[in-house]
């Protein structure tokens, strides 16, 4: 998950490990009651924790000191095998490790020594140094903006900067930069945004870039020492970095085990990802301890699925490709687009877990796809067998509805067509905050096992499998598209719409006919799962073979209907999802609004209100790094070389509205009034040109995958 150090913890091994499978399964048993009751038996956040408490303390497990098993190197691989021999004990069949390709990065150590002195350092997937290291003078810039570069020879030189990763830019930016302008390699220290919790927190992010320059975390309270010294002169220091980061040279691992079904027509999928930053106890060992003890639960209760289900492990989750903006979750995307692409139509659901047993705060809730949002308010408040949380979360489950954002594995599901879930984990329920975990502990050291909450383990192991046996038992996947009638109506602005010359009866009468297909087929699936449970109580055998046929057929219209609807109404605004002609339209009013502000002069509310926003922020970047920096950005998300190396984000990304230079001039003119700005009006009146015209197409388009979305749910 994009958003862990201390000495490795000297905590005996947990006993019990590899002697936890069952030693006599249960005779199976049908009624949801049974299940469920069995199930909660045998549910135990102790083993979850023991597997967590292995991983993050067990040297095997690591390519350095400071940890990090990272996509493709040899911990990762040494992790793949623990985790197929603990599926194989547990019971699970089928066990495979499934190769996937990546880029292989493994992080063995690096040093920074001033006078004498080593600081702890943690690298990212960047270059490495010679053996010998790197010796040279370190110049401190701030926050490392090409402006903070002006009249500073940097040529050959280590760069030390403050950086907040959170409120200013990704450490991509700066360290492009320190490149460009002849930097031998960049340290920063956290001083927002992350790793918060101490002044020696170190922290780790992916790099969304190219591999060039050496570049490392190092702790605020050690970046000010430092800073120290330069203030009473010049301070050579020598860096070693042994990092290998190889292109297209790397195979990661997804471990898979199978709880056979009756049937094996459909599937549903439980998750998560091993790879970590530092010892990673929350991110993602835990979630790794969950998904095996929700496994080991099922095996041991006895419990006889309907459907298959496959526990999967992902690796290469928190980096896994250089040279792109999508360089997270590879391992997963390659799992359902290349290796397992028959798994669109087939899977029911996605259980994904990314940091499971931490409260983050008063309730919890379920990222998803919005199609599940009816299902999910349905299972947490009146499915009889959906369990509550015990001591954590005082104010339970939310169930509003939110959708599934970009920064865990599930995402790439999702974009492919497989409905998918993630425990919250991440925002707060506006859906646009961070839970504290994330300014404080998270990718740094300090992720490790004092932040373990058995309540919130155990309620998770409880309430999705819980979920994963409803949705399996269930006739009629409960899939509700009104939800993509909801998404689609407060996309629209009609007025905007109609000038660029879409066709806004049409798109409004499409629009309008999704919802009555939606509705009818919500309609249909709630009836048969409706008389199923009525034919269940009654033990009514022969009405329950012919509601799960119905219901089998109902599921197969929708699940293809499912992967429709994402191919051709899903897109991205870099990282957020969007109904794809939102893009356009966002861009044309924040022109409009600049353009009206500089017609009077107001270079300074277009700056601080507009101009910084467009292309979903992306102008932010534009007005504190070079050209040449941005244009590094602008290839790797649009350039025509590297379109195969867009992960989640091909074929659903956006096209940006071209107005850097005019971004540039009026951050550069901030302070004037009065001004004739003619040049940079007339760079964002060719931009809403271009704007409105890709406009048209898209709403266009949507126009016509919305009646194809009404006639596949028909």
């Amino acid at each position: 998950m994009r958003e862990k150090l201390t000495a490795l913890l000297l905590i005996p091994m947990l006993l019990g490990l590899t002697a936890c499978g069952q030693t006599e399964t249960p005779a199976a048993v049908s009624s949801p009651e049974e299940s469920y009751n069995r199930y909660l038996e045998a549910v135990s956040p102790a083993f979850a924790s023991d597997i967590a408490m292995e991983l993050t303390t067990n040297p095997d497990f690591f390519n350095a000191e400071l940890g990090g098993r990272n996509a493709g190197s040899d911990a990762e691989h040494a992790t793949a095998d623990y985790l197929a021999q603990q599926m194989e004990e547990i019971g699970l069949t089928d066990v495979e490790k499934v190769a996937a390709p990546c880029d292989r990065w493994q992080f063995n150590g690096a040093s920074f020594t001033v006078d004498g002195k080593e600081y702890p350092v943690y690298s990212y997937a960047t270059a490495s140094t010679p053996p010998e290291g790197i010796t040279a003078e370190v110049v401190y810039l701030e926050k490392g903006t090409m402006w903070d570069y002006e009249n500073v020879d940097v040529t050959g030189k280590i760069v030390l900067i403050d950086i907040d990763q959170r409120g200013d830019w990704w450490i991509t930016y700066p360290m492009l930069e320190a490149e460009h302008q002849g930097a031998a390699a960049i340290l920063a220290a956290n001083v927002g945004g992350f790793a918060q919790i101490a002044d020696d927190a170190l922290n780790c992010q992916d790099i969304c870039g190219p591999d060039n320059i050496p570049t490392l975390s190092i702790g605020v309270a050690d970046s000010r020492e430092i800073q120290e010294k330069l203030a009473n002169g010049p301070v050579t220091a020598t860096l070693t970095v042994d990092n290998q980061v190889e292109k297209d040279a790397g195979t990661t691992y997804n471990v898979t085990g199978v709880l056979k079904g009756k049937s094996s027509d459909h599937q549903i999928l439980v998750g998560g990802h091993y790879d970590v930053h530092f010892q990673g106890f929350q991110d993602d060992n835990c979630a790794v301890g969950l998904v095996l003890a929700v496994a080991r639960a099922m095996v041991e209760s006895g419990y006889q699925p309907e459907n298959d289900i496959v526990f999967c492990l992902h690796g290469a989750e928190e980096w896994g490709s250089s040279y792109t903006q999508y360089d997270w979750t590879v391992g997963a995307w390659e799992m359902i687009n290349n290796v397992h692409p028959e798994w669109v139509g087939k899977t029911l659901a996605f259980l994904n877990f990314e940091l499971p047993a931490y409260e983050f705060d008063t309730y919890t809730s379920t990222y998803s796809a919005p199609e599940m949002f009816t299902m999910l308010d349905y299972f947490a408040n009146t499915y009889e067998y959906s369990p509550d949380p015990e001591g954590c979360f005082p104010d339970g489950v939310l169930t509003e509805g939110y959708q599934t954002y970009t920064y865990s594995d599930d995402f790439s599901y999702y974009a492919a067509g497989v409905p998918s879930t993630v425990n919250g984990f991440l925002l707060q329920k506006d859906m646009e905050t961070v839970f504290p975990f994330y300014v404080d502990i998270y990718h740094s050291q300090y992720d490790n096992p004092d932040t373990y909450n058995e309540a919130v383990m155990n309620f998770n192991i409880r309430y999705y499998g819980a979920l994963a046996m409803y949705i399996d038992q269930t006739p009629a996947l409960y899939l509700d598209f009104t939800a993509q009638y909801d998404r689609i109506l407060a996309a629209m602005d009609e007025e905007l719409m109609a000038e660029a010359g879409v066709d806004v009866p049409a798109f409004q009468a499409a629009l309008e006919a999704l919802k009555t297909a939606a509705g009818e087929m919500t309609a249909r699936v709630e009836a048969v799962n409706t008389a199923y449970r009525e034919a269940q109580a009654q033990n009514d055998t022969e009405a329950m073979a012919d509601l799960r046929a119905q219901g089998k057929a109902l599921t197969d219209q929708n699940l293809e209907a499912f992967a429709y609807a994402q191919k051709h109404l899903l897109g991205l605004m870099y990282e957020r999802p969007i109904v794809p002609h939102e893009a356009p339209q966002e861009n044309i009013r924040l022109c409009r609004d600049i353009i009206a502000c500089l017609e009077t002069g107001d270079v300074a509310t277009a700056v601080d209100e507009y101009a910084w926003t467009v292309n979903n922020v992306l102008e932010w970047y534009a007005m504190y790094f070079s050209p040449e920096v941005i244009a590094i950005q602008d290839d790797m998300l649009w350039g025509e070389d590297n379109q195969d190396n867009l992960y989640w984000g091909t074929g659903i990304g956006f096209t940006k509205a071209d107005v850097d230079t005019a971004t540039r001039s009026l951050f550069v003119r901030y302070e004037e009034t009065g001004g004739d700005f003619s040049q940079e009006i007339a760079v964002y009146e060719a931009a809403i040109q271009a704007q409105t015209e890709i406009l048209k197409t898209l709403g266009t388009q949507e126009i016509t995958a919305m009646e194809a979305l009404a006639d596949l749910l028909a």
